[in-house]
Order: structure tokens, then C-alpha cells, then sequence
């Protein structure tokens, strides 16, 4: 997959695109009040990201690399697995610089946009153990060298990373963190409503997540949500040393000369598209 970058990283700020933008921040803050940690609400402001302005990426990449050591690359459509995980290993995040329009309110086509992953993703780098376990994860998908293993990874960074719970430090209800339920009204209002039995440790995710789905049943088939509560973003960090033991294991167990998954082959694409954009000036945004 050819990875394309803009040149400028600057999304179209149109009245309409401001509009989008401050209907999405509002309904998100007014969901999140309850929901969301206190620490996420202090990345916002410490971000600069606010309602009423459509953010200057090439000052918000300046910002987040000088407070946590991450890059922020902007790209013009979603990147392929292959290219988000690596680039994940070396502490880049790759963020999408569309904004959905008007039409595309609820559920932006094609994955996610300027919003999902300015709201949802890159404040809480400013976490540092939450960064170093982000990290921990794309270099994970080094290991994922057979079917069986990608599959796992997908289901973990699904429950942890986009739809995953922290409990509070002093009790109370569990707080959200990933992304889906930080950017998403739907996810969110299902989050909120579920059961307390769906509600599970964190630490016993791996194990949860390698067994097999029901043969009628597919990964996207509908059924009741679980949710993992990570303790601490130590536990969290912990989640992803357990999923990497296990991704070993499979590895070492996998009968040999087996091909690797299609998702899997192309693992110097993404560099090479990398290296590509950096030998044009202005193309990739490395602030």
C-alpha cells in the first residue's frame, strides 16, 4: 500500500469543516464528563485543542514532540497495518488529516479522521507510561508471524486500545481510554450501558482473547461487548508483555515453512514509503 502524505498538513478551514469540528467537541465533552479521566481532560487543554478552533497541526506536532518524544504523522487516508504498527515501534503516530463532513457525522467512511485520532488518540501521550505501552504494542506485531497470531493482536488492540476501561485511582466507575469510546457516541452509550458483568480484569485478557470464537460466529458478529479494566497504565503495559509472551509462544509453535499472513508480508512497505517521503522536502511531517 503506497502511503500518501500531504505536503502541507493542514486540513481545508472552511466555515463548515469549524462547524463539524465544535459540534464533534462538544457532543464528545458533554458525553465524556463523567466518563473520561481527569488526566484526559488536562491533555486537551494542554494540547490547545479546543472547540471553537480547528487545530494547526504543524503546531500541534511541534507541541507533542517536545512534550513527549512522539511524532505525528499526518497522512491523507488510513494506513495499512503493516505501516500503523511500525510506525508505532519507532514512536510516530500516524494521523489522519480529513475531517468528515456534514453527511458523515456519526460513522466517517473508511476508518478514522482528523477528529478520531486528534481527540482520541494523541492526547493521552502525554502519559508516559500509556506512550511506552503504545509503543510496546507496535513492536508486538513483529511477532505476530502466522494467522492465529495477527488475529490476536487485532482482538487485544480492539479491547484495550480502542474500546478499553482504566479504573479510577479511589473508586468509583471505571473511566474510559480507548479511543472508540472517547470519539464515538455509540460506543460510548454502549460502554456506559453495559452490565457490570461485562466488566473483566485486564490481567486475564490474553488468555480471554486467544480462544478460539464460535465457529458460527465471526469477529464481527454481534453479541455482548466485554470490556477490560486495566488497574493502571502499568497494567496495561503489563497486558502488552503477556500478549507478547503469548505471540512468542504461538510463534514457536507454529508448524515450520508456514507462510506468513498476506497482512503480514509487505512488512518493508512501510518504510520504504517512509524513506521515500523523507527525500522530498515537505512531504513528511517529521516535527
Amino acid at each position: 500500500m503506497s502511503l500518501h502524505v500531504l505536503a502541507r498538513p493542514h486540513h481545508p478551514a472552511t466555515p463548515a469543516a469549524g462547524m463539524v469540528w465544535k459540534m464533534l467537541f462538544d457532543r464528545q465533552q458533554a458525553l465524556l464528563h463523567r466518563w473520561a479521566s481527569p488526566a484526559f481532560g488536562r491533555a486537551l487543554t494542554e494540547l490547545g485543542l479546543r472547540r471553537d478552533a480547528l487545530p494547526n497541526l504543524t503546531q500541534l506536532g511541534q507541541v507533542v514532540r517536545q512534550r513527549t518524544g512522539w511524532t505525528l504523522l499526518f497522512t491523507g487516508s488510513p494506513v495499512s497495518e503493516t505501516t500503523y504498527y511500525a510506525a508505532l515501534r519507532r514512536r510516530e503516530l500516524p494521523v489522519v488529516s480529513r475531517l468528515r463532513s456534514f453527511s458523515e457525522f456519526d460513522q466517517p467512511p473508511g476508518g478514522p479522521d482528523l477528529f478520531t485520532d486528534l481527540f482520541g488518540r494523541v492526547p493521552l501521550l502525554l502519559e508516559p507510561s500509556y506512550a511506552s505501552a503504545l509503543q510496546a504494542l507496535g513492536a508486538a506485531w513483529e511477532l505476530a508471524t502466522t494467522p492465529a497470531a495477527a488475529t490476536l493482536l487485532r482482538r487485544f488492540t480492539r479491547a484495550t486500545f480502542e474500546r478499553g476501561l482504566l479504573a479510577p485511582a479511589a473508586g468509583g466507575r471505571a473511566q474510559f481510554y480507548g479511543v472508540q469510546l472517547l470519539t464515538s457516541a455509540r460506543h460510548l452509550h454502549a460502554a456506559a450501558a453495559a452490565e457490570a458483568t461485562a466488566h473483566q480484569p485486564l490481567a486475564g485478557a490474553v488468555h480471554s482473547l486467544r480462544q478460539p470464537l464460535p465457529a458460527e460466529a465471526g469477529f464481527t458478529a454481534v453479541g455482548p461487548e466485554t470490556y477490560f479494566v486495566a488497574e493502571s497504565w502499568a497494567d496495561l503495559a503489563a497486558a502488552v508483555q503477556q500478549l507478547r509472551q503469548e505471540l512468542i509462544k504461538m510463534q514457536r509453535q507454529a508448524p515450520a515453512g508456514q507462510p506468513l499472513p498476506f497482512a503480514l508480508v509487505p512488512a518493508a512497505v512501510g518504510e520504504r514509503d517512509r524513506v521515500f517521503a523523507t527525500r522530498i522536502p515537505g512531504l513528511w511531517q517529521a516535527v
